[in-house]
């Protein structure tokens, strides 16, 4: 792994200053919420109360003590709901110098945001731009309700629906439905968080079966992030172990919230991960045995997973100190890294263009006994791609179409100096048995198109779609029993698209006819990416399935890849607007809104 000083990421106290999105989410278990002492001042509250109804002589002894325990659970509640500024704080070792990442306090956790979270209206707020001050209703919040008010009966046909509710959350079988369950649990039923009334609180069995089901969704988003986040902290609240892989998980959505990964990403990463090893049982100041401290149930020792997804998004950021500091960790975790490890730096050095540290990482590959796998090779070949170096790109791309389709020829440049060559100079081995996949057509597609070589691109989109999808999780045609052809794919489509926005001129003038031999021997230049070209990608585009839907940001690009080509003709740009709306059911805002009104005018008419 790396080494190297990791000084540089230390938190300066301006670098504190936590963004407010971070701050609704980016510490969750900071506070000492339902823990056993605020249950166990409930349940003084009701035997309080209950005495005084039984024993009405001793009312102002009862009411003193209610008193008292009211004042208790105020001040706890306090505590737990305290505004959502992240102090900032630096712990200092023995020899007086700041400890290597912070160890600050973290703000409430995500149960306020549930409602946010749920309406679609409130998750799409730009990055770092949302209201610091704003605050959302919690169906957890139970602060200023009246405690006695939590413990009454509740009627049966509630427990009804509430046991309904619970076995729709268990039987869930996708995102959508489980967290639906979850969301009108927490809404309808808020006093049966924490066992307030009497009745069972939410199963750990449910929970872990929701956290499991937001774990396989992918991609990983900002959305997810918030209902992961929720989810772990009710587990903690109601006294339920966290497991390891929910932690790994919790980490990994925190580095890929975002498009982009930046530093304060990898940042938050660590913060959850320094609570995660950080035990941090509940206090217990005045000795009462019945107020003992709960065990420490959310406390788990990571595993080499933990320590590459902390590596991974540090590489994601793009810094070379997150990079320094997430080597040094797993340095002195003591554990061996993994072939997904060693993988995981590949971005890294893809995105900054060091090409040798894909080389050598390789190298250490093959002296630890590790193969670079399918995705091992498909990330060199993105690698080698993305920074100019096609020839060696396009062949890994030969070799592993020889390995689906032998090629026979023989000779100086034949396949077997292809291979001789990955290997030699560029420490890259392919098995015999590895060919390519999906997303092996799709890095070379977006290469070539990007580089400007739109034959190369459609010859490689051409070998896609004539080959059999023999992948693992690709179903079988029933009818014949034999995995069917690859289809085609909007990001395929998307980096053709880009090609000819890229690359696409206008065309050319009508020229006179040339007088001099000169000029009648002059090869005239013909660029490919023209409109006939474009013409013939777009109608493919238009016959993709009819359950395929293109983002915005496609439909966007296709306009400007006819903009681009047709010289702004207008009749042109028109005529594929209206084909697109009509297929795909128009109503686009934002920019293609713009658009379309500099198109056919403010009335929609094109006068």
């Amino acid at each position: 792994m790396l080494a190297g000083s990791t000084s540089s990421i230390r938190f300066s106290p301006a670098s504190l200053q936590v963004s407010c999105w971070l701050r609704q989410v980016q510490q969750l278990f900071a506070r000492q919420q339902a823990t056993s002492r605020v249950f166990q001042v409930h349940r003084r509250i009701h035997a309080a109360h209950t005495m005084k109804k039984r024993v009405q002589g001793e009312e102002s002894c009862t009411t003193n003590k209610g008193k008292a325990d009211d004042a208790l659970v105020r001040n706890v509640t306090f505590a737990d709901h305290s505004d959502t500024t992240v102090h900032q704080t630096s712990t200092s070792n023995s020899s007086g110098q700041d400890d290597l990442m912070p160890r600050a306090p973290l703000p409430i956790d995500e149960s306020r945001d549930v409602e946010d979270i749920h309406h679609p209206a409130g998750i799409h707020s730009p990055h770092g731009q949302q209201n610091p001050h704003h605050h959302y209703p919690d169906p957890h919040y139970t602060g200023h309700q009246n405690p006695i008010d939590s413990l009454e009966e509740t009627p049966p046909d509630r427990l009804k629906t509430r046991q309904e509710l619970l076995d729709s959350l268990l039987k869930a079988t996708s995102v959508t439905d489980g967290w639906e369950a979850y969301y009108t649990l927490t809404v309808m039923f808020p006093r049966h968080m924490y066992h307030l009334s009497g009745v069972p609180k939410i199963p750990q069995r449910h929970l872990h079966h929701l956290a499991r089901l937001l774990a396989s969704t992918k991609p990983r988003t900002r959305t997810l992030f918030l209902r992961l986040s929720a989810v772990l902290t009710m587990l903690h609240r109601s006294g339920y172990r966290i497991y390891l892989w929910e932690w790994n998980v919790l980490i990994d959505c925190v580095g890929k919230r975002w498009r982009k990964c930046s530093l304060e990403d990898y940042k938050a990463a660590v913060e959850v991960f320094s609570k995660m090893t950080t035990p941090q049982p509940t206090e217990n100041s005045d000795g009462d045995e019945d107020m003992a401290a709960e065990p420490v149930l959310w406390h788990a020792q990571p595993d080499i997973t933990t320590y590459t997804t902390l590596l991974y998004i540090a590489g994601r950021s793009l810094d070379p100190s997150a990079i320094r500091h997430a080597s040094n960790l797993l340095r002195a975790s003591g554990l061996p890294p993994n072939r997904i490890t060693h993988l995981s730096l590949l971005y890294y050095y893809t995105r900054t263009k060091q090409l040798s540290g894909v080389r050598s990482t390789l190298q250490k590959m093959k002296e630890q006994g590790f193969e670079p796998g399918l995705d091992g090779i498909n990330a060199c070949l993105w690698a080698y791609s993305r920074n100019g170096h096609m020839d060696v790109a396009s062949t890994i791309y030969r070799v592993l179409r020889h390995n689906l389709q032998p090629e026979l020829d023989v000779g100086e440049y034949d396949i077997d100096a292809a291979v001789e060559y990955l290997l030699d100079v560029e420490g890259i081995a392919i098995r015999d048995d590895i060919i390519p996949d999906e997303i092996t057509y799709t890095c070379l597609i977006q290469a070539f198109a990007y580089h400007g070589q739109i034959m190369k691109a459609l010859h490689v989109f051409v070998d896609m779609l004539s080959t059999p999808n023999r992948e693992p999780k690709a179903p079988i045609d029933q009818q014949t029993g034999e995995p069917p052809l690859y289809q085609p794919t909007l990001a395929a489509f998307r980096g053709i698209f880009l090609g000819f926005a890229r690359h696409a001129q206008k065309p050319l003038p009508l020229r006179t006819p040339p007088k001099s031999l000169s000029e009648r021997l002059r090869p005239i230049h013909q660029n490919d990416w023209n409109l006939e070209n474009l013409h013939q990608v777009f109608k493919a585009f238009m016959n993709l399935p009819a359950d395929v839907m293109p983002s915005e940001r496609l439909i966007y690009w296709i306009l400007v890849s006819f903009g681009k080509a047709s010289g702004n003709d207008a009749g042109k740009l028109r005529k594929v607007f209206l084909q697109l709306e009509q297929r795909f059911g128009g109503g686009w805002g934002g920019r293609l809104d713009r658009l379309r009104k500099n198109i056919f005018g403010d009335n929609g008419s094109g006068g």
